[in-house]
């Protein structure tokens, strides 16, 4: 895909709002609102460090790869933000609503709401499976709401390439960690959207999950060391919570 496929017909009506946001010192990732009460998003490519490059990777390939898993699931008719514009070194989509993670912990939220979202957002990770595509990182932070329907966001890791049950099982597994990353009592809401996901994914599916905490569950030691040295770490207790939660549910949630 070249840089001028990544834009849209949006991209004129919101020119002046993107060329004055890239004229500001760059921010990853920072909103961009707009007259009617509306914002776009703004993602760019970081000045990183030796180290930090080495941790995150080449951004701007992972932006690149960003820009056409946008561009391949829209086409397909998958549930992923709308992109209005993108470049080498940044990229912009319309606002998705809040995403799992917020919906989750605030307050705020009522509860019908957050098992809506949750139990859509299940079917539509099984409707990027089924199409054959998967998204990489299907975090809480990765999955929008906004009141009607899902969408997917940050998608530097997907691939359309990974058709698998081993690959989809990962992105299972990731979900299920970021959930309970994000609350370790979330068992509700998770079983809502695994039921829904499971409801409508490949076939296969759910198997593949149970062999993959299987072999994750091999590095328990190392694992065990790791939070002995970072007690306080939520990913690592998350991790063995996800592996326990899975282990429990031998058929399905």
């Amino acid at each position: 895909m070249s840089e001028t496929d990544a834009a849209t017909p949006a991209a004129d009506r919101f020119a002046e709002v993107i060329a004055t946001a890239l004229r500001e010192p760059p921010v990853r990732v920072r909103p961009l609102p707009l007259p009617d009460g509306d914002q776009l998003w703004l993602k760019r490519v970081e000045d990183l460090t030796h180290r930090a490059w080495q941790r995150k990777g080449d951004m701007r390939r992972l932006l690149r790869r960003e820009r056409e898993g946008y561009a391949r699931m829209a086409e397909a008719g998958l549930p992923v933000v709308a992109m209005v514009d993108g470049h080498t070194d940044w990229l912009v989509t319309r606002d998705a609503g809040a995403n799992l993670r917020h919906l989750l912990r605030s307050s705020d939220v009522r509860m019908r709401e957050r098992t809506e979202a949750f139990a859509a957002a299940g079917e539509a990770l099984a409707k990027l499976h089924r199409a054959g595509f998967t998204h990489g990182r299907p975090t809480m932070r990765a999955i929008c709401w906004d009141g009607a329907s899902i969408r997917f966001i940050s998608l530097a890791r997907h691939s359309d390439r990974r058709r698998r049950n081993r690959h989809f099982a990962l992105d299972v597994m990731i979900f299920i960690h970021s959930c309970l990353c994000a609350d370790r009592s979330a068992h509700d809401v998770l079983g809502l959207a695994l039921g829904a996901y499971l409801d409508n994914a490949p076939e296969g599916t759910w198997p593949a999950v149970h062999r993959m905490a299987t072999l994750m569950a091999m590095v328990a030691p190392a694992m065990a060391a790791l939070r002995l040295a970072r007690p306080t770490s939520r990913e690592l207790n998350a991790l063995s919570l996800a592996l326990s939660y899975v282990t429990e549910h031998q058929r399905r949630p």
